[in-house]
């Protein structure tokens, strides 16, 4: 049920690409980086890099572009971060390896467009509701953003995932998994 005021009055940004999460290697996202640089799409990335991750974390900053925002760490419960799943176009988690991410789980609620790693779980998750990409290649991914930059948000993510992965869902799935054993 977010809305997007509260971040676009802060921050006076509006359909852009989204990454929420840790800044680190295996969430890949200086190839997130790479792949927007030049093509005037912004980028919003919240979160924040352990101090082990400092030089990866200059690497990122090195090489954005003005279409990069680093917008530090929010609070999970915050109001504000559902408004920029609200604002966003585009939810993405690029990663090396993803299960499924609850980031883009979130986002798909907010009614973002997904583009996600094809690696892991997260097939079985979003199905033929999100774009996949191979986190190895930067063109893909720049490709894969782009189209979902520029395609329509629509509501059957949305849809999807109140059928199915909601915590009341999710729980009562536990429990007959566990009957059955």
């Amino acid at each position: 049920h977010a809305t997007p005021n509260e971040f676009e009055e802060k921050y006076k940004l509006k359909d852009f690409v989204l990454f929420v999460g840790r800044i680190d290697v295996r969430k890949n996202v200086l190839s997130l980086i790479k792949a927007l640089k030049g093509t005037k799409i912004p980028l919003v990335i919240i979160g924040s890099y352990e101090p082990h991750l400092k030089d990866y974390f200059d690497k990122c900053k090195k090489e954005a572009d003005e279409n990069v925002h680093f917008l530090g760490i929010f609070d999970h419960e915050s109001t504000l971060l559902e408004s920029a799943y609200a604002s966003a176009k585009v939810v993405t988690l690029p990663a090396e390896y993803e299960t499924p991410g609850l980031v883009t789980l979130e986002g798909g609620l907010a009614g973002a467009n997904i583009v996600i790693t094809e690696r892991g779980s997260t097939k079985d998750y979003y199905d033929k509701h999100a774009l996949y990409v191979n986190p190895e290649d930067i063109n893909d991914i720049k490709e894969k953003l782009i189209q979902a930059y520029n395609s329509q948000k629509n509501n059957n993510l949305r849809e999807h995932i109140k059928e199915n992965f909601l915590w009341d869902k999710i729980a009562k799935k536990t429990i007959e998994g566990y009957k059955k054993v």
